[in-house]
């Protein structure tokens, strides 16, 4: 994505297009997730294909190779997050590809990275809330060590019981973060 520095009015107006379809994509997966709790695959399968058209058209070759890369890097983290036991369910993995061809790689990166400190803070939240913290604490405990120890996989459900964080939550707002630095930020 253009800096917006030097650059023609045409460019601008194509990152504005692109952070607001984020924006959109963020707003409607956490919809989904909340309401039916899983991430269409038609939601982000339009997201990418709008990412990899409208990058194609404002660059050429250098925004086909901006969304592919962001693809890429989320593809990337679906094998790392199956290789540690699945810690990312494959709605949220392509969410993050979806952002990733609407922005590129690094966007993905960290919008992946602020969704996971946000998910963190609200699974905190959810469990000090319900008196489980202790309990959760001792149980996340315990599935890392037999993924250390035996290589037992480890399952995002482990330990959850009852309590069920809708993660596109979590990356929507981390989505919304890393467009307010990128816009905002020095």
């Amino acid at each position: 994505m253009a800096d917006g520095m030097g650059l023609t009015g045409a460019v601008r107006t194509m990152d504005s297009v692109l952070i607001v379809a984020s924006v959109v994509l963020a707003l409607t997966a956490v919809y989904t997730d909340v309401r039916w709790g899983k991430i269409f695959n038609w939601l982000t399968v339009s997201f990418a294909v709008l990412g990899l058209g409208l990058n194609t058209v404002a660059d050429g070759w250098p925004g086909l190779l901006l969304s592919l890369g962001g693809i890429g890097a989320g593809f990337a983290l679906w094998l790392v997050s199956n290789f540690l036991g699945r810690i990312l369910g494959g709605g949220d993995i392509k969410l993050l590809m979806a952002f990733g061809a609407l922005l590129g790689p690094m966007f993905m990166v960290w919008t992946f990275v602020w969704g996971a400190l946000i998910g963190g803070v609200i699974a905190i939240a959810m469990a000090l809330r319900r008196g489980l913290l202790l309990k959760t604490f001792r149980q996340m405990g315990t599935s890392l060590y037999l993924r250390a120890a035996v290589s037992a996989p480890m399952e995002i459900s482990d330990g959850a019981g009852e309590v069920r964080l809708p993660y596109a939550i979590a990356l929507g707002a981390g989505s919304l973060v890393t467009i307010a630095i990128r816009l905002f930020g020095s």
